[in-house]
């Protein structure tokens, strides 16, 4: 039942993700401020997620359990607040949106270019993730593609950063829309550290199964 949930759980951030990524792009004030609140109620709904199933796994940790089985429910509850961690920097990408709406600035083609890579890759990563929460205990599963992808959302990270002070010493644009745009980059490097250490306590519950 929690595994079901989890599913869901993970599904639903992923969608949160891609309205993340539609916003970014919707310009009428009405669509904007409605997607701005569905992404908000997302947000409040991943709370209670959250809340329910570590209530509902806690409840069955009291009942008489193997060593293993708690050491399952451990890596569940840790997927759990992972997943939840993905639901806030969703939240966050989503806030930085609406502060840089705000200025009435917009970023050059450039700087969306590098956000539209950027939010792939995480895109990516967070569709790995759904792979691998979603098998069943027998399947075996490649976790170093998750590896690989956070690996490259790293050094994508950090190559933006150094480029960043250059663009903003060369007047490309502004100090405060760097800001911005490193903040959206930011996130999204810190959503891909959530994402695998998703993946990994989802490798953990399924390797004790296995074992």
């Amino acid at each position: 039942q929690a595994r079901k949930e989890i599913q869901l759980f993970a599904e639903r951030t992923h969608r949160m993700f891609n309205m993340v990524q539609d916003l970014l792009h919707t310009d009428k004030d009405d669509d904007y401020n409605k997607l701005f609140s569905r992404i908000e109620k997302y947000e409040n709904i991943s709370d209670n997620m959250e809340l329910e199933i570590a209530n509902y796994l806690n409840q069955v940790s009291d009942g008489r359990l193997s060593s293993e089985s708690k050491l399952q429910i451990r890596a569940m509850l840790r997927e759990v607040t992972e997943i939840e961690s993905i639901g806030d920097s969703c939240y966050n990408l989503a806030r930085t949106i609406n502060r840089k709406r705000q200025t009435n600035q917009d970023f050059t083609e450039k700087q969306y270019d590098h956000i539209h890579f950027m939010m792939k890759l995480t895109d990516d990563a967070l569709a790995q993730m759904i792979v691998v929460v979603e098998r069943s205990e027998h399947q075996s599963i490649d976790v170093n593609k998750s590896f690989n992808i956070e690996n490259e959302i790293n050094n994508y990270r950090n190559q933006l950063k150094n480029q960043n002070i250059l663009d903003v010493n060369n007047k490309e644009y502004d100090y405060q829309m760097g800001v911005y745009y490193m903040d959206i980059i930011a996130e999204c490097e810190k959503l891909g550290d959530y994402v695998v250490n998703v993946v990994e306590a989802s490798s953990d519950v399924k390797e004790k199964k296995a074992s």
